[in-house]
């Protein structure tokens, strides 16, 4: 069996839109509202930091030292949620306090929730997409159990060929329209830090925190295999992105009024 190359382009698909995704929302708000440089630049490098180094640190040590996760999936679910939660949204409330101390109006939390969920978008796509499409072409060249034979075992490389031939090209477009969504909830929460700064209580902070983990903990659920209905997960997503719209309409005035 191969791959076929209508599959193929629809792995593309998330990646392209990523990029896309980004470059829109920084050209959209910038005519609605406006951009601000610095918080786009530190909300970017801050998702990096704070998430792909400091939190993946984390769960590479308990992954280590809990390597049977998966049998428990409320328990890593609630871990997965927490960490998310803690680390992300206490990054936020820092980085405003420490680092953005001069940009407190709402275009300034808009940019930062923008670079945090854009580059979210694409490091995530590129890390899932990028070695999909690796795969999906050392199948139809032959080389697939060769390259890997070195790296796993010969029942994993089995059950990841299965899993390349045999998802179809929704399960990549919808990669794109969960990242479309989720962007959504990351500028809410980013606007909610901001809120956080300008009022000074950490017990915002805190509140975000507990919203963010459960949120995550379906998610987390869901990674662990124990659901498996991907319909379910994309529609939740969907929702929460539509609630994170309104939040970020109408979490305006509230700025405003703090700034006064």
């Amino acid at each position: 069996m191969i791959v076929s190359q209508s599959i193929i382009i629809s792995m593309f698909v998330p990646v392209v839109f990523s990029f896309a995704l980004f470059v829109g929302l920084i050209l959209f708000y910038k005519k609605k509202t406006g951009i601000s440089v610095k918080p786009l630049i530190v909300g970017s490098i801050g998702f990096i930091v704070i998430t792909q180094v400091l939190e993946k640190t984390l769960h590479v040590v308990v992954v280590l030292n809990f390597p049977n996760y998966a049998n428990y999936p409320w328990l890593f679910g609630l871990y997965g949620g927490m960490a998310a939660g803690i680390f992300e949204e206490v990054g936020r409330f820092l980085l405003f306090i420490w680092l953005l101390k001069k940009y407190r109006e709402y275009k300034d939390g808009l940019s930062f929730g923008i670079g945090w969920g854009g580059i979210e978008a694409i490091v995530l796509m590129l890390t899932v997409g990028l070695p999909n499409i690796l795969f999906a072409y050392m199948i139809n060249a032959g080389t697939f159990e060769v390259n890997l034979g070195v790296q796993l075992a010969a029942d994993e490389i089995a059950t990841l060929k299965e899993t390349i031939l045999n998802q179809g090209i929704s399960f990549y477009l919808l990669g794109a329209v969960e990242r479309f969504f989720a962007v959504f909830m990351q500028i809410a929460f980013s606007l909610w830090g901001l809120y956080a700064a300008i009022k000074g209580k950490f017990i915002y902070v805190l509140y975000a925190v507990l919203i963010h983990a459960a949120i995550d903990f379906p998610l987390v659920f869901f990674q662990t295999g124990h659901f498996t209905n991907i319909w379910v997960i994309e529609s939740y997503v969907a929702v929460i992105g539509v609630l994170s719209f309104i939040v970020i309409g109408r979490i305006k005035t509230a700025i405003h009024k703090a700034n006064e």
